[in-house]
């Protein structure tokens, strides 16, 4: 079922009375991302997968997006579904917003997929300009061809992500710059790590070029509750380079929550 709530595409699979999982996508894909993952849990949990403001069908307003914003929206999201303890699930961008949303609230577990914590480097901040200025002078095209070199393995490149990338062509450039500034400006997180009480699942990948393995090692010993998963073959987008391991990683900390 796909409705809006304060502006956010949200679509809902499954019974309202299972757990519910809240699954954000990471930059800059839109919901769609998470469809395989999702059918794989719907019959026995709530999915809830939603566009970020500004991706997929989801209103862009304005293009000041904040991490706040994002967070702001993804708490009107289990509000407007008057969701009780969710699970929140965020890969890469969307690992931002679940690692914000924890530090201001209370849910059941996280899953992180290919994230981290820390706050951009100034060389990170430069790069991201870099990004922003290249798609005013060039278009989004080559933005998005650069961006998929590094996300994804040179095999899958090669093979796969073509209709990835013509629904990423589609997404307003405006949402892809302010997006890119929502990133530059976001807060660390990795100060409250050691506060975080709830069961943690962080799943990496043994060949993204994104966020290396080291980086999720290192979030993995700060988290008391954790564990860590790396994924083989794959790159950044793991569900989509190696979807078995990454369902099988997350049903196996899913059914310990049961326990």
């Amino acid at each position: 079922m796909q409705r809006m709530i304060n502006g956010i595409s949200v679509h809902t699979f499954g019974k309202a009375t299972n757990q519910a999982i809240v699954f954000i996508h990471g930059f800059p894909f839109d919901h769609t991302l998470w469809d395989d993952v999702i059918d794989e849990f719907k019959d026995e949990y709530y999915c809830i997968s939603y566009d970020i403001r500004g991706f997929g069908k989801s209103e862009i307003e304005t293009a000041q997006f904040t991490m706040e914003s994002y967070v702001q929206d993804l708490e009107s999201v289990v509000l407007g579904l008057k969701l009780n303890k969710p699970i929140i699930c965020g890969f890469s961008m969307g690992g931002y917003i679940a690692l914000r949303a924890n530090e201001r609230e209370n849910y059941k577990a996280l899953i992180l997929a290919n994230t981290a914590t820390n706050s951009d480097s100034d060389e990170a901040k430069l790069k991201r300009a870099a990004g922003i200025s290249n798609i005013d002078a060039k278009g989004l095209e080559p933005f998005i061809d650069a961006f998929f070199s590094a996300a994804f393995s040179e095999d899958f490149v090669k093979e796969e992500p073509l209709k990835i990338k013509d629904k990423v062509m589609n997404t307003n450039s405006i949402a892809i710059k302010a997006a890119l500034l929502a990133m530059i400006s976001r807060t660390d997180t990795t100060q409250s790590l050691n506060k975080i009480d709830i069961p943690v699942l962080l799943i990496t990948s043994e060949n993204d070029k994104i966020i290396p393995k080291e980086t999720m090692e290192q979030m993995a010993s700060k988290i008391k509750n954790s564990t860590l998963v790396s994924l083989s073959e794959s790159g950044h987008v793991s569900m989509i380079e190696n979807p078995d391991e990454f369902k099988s990683a997350v049903r196996s900390f899913l059914q310990s929550l049961c326990h």
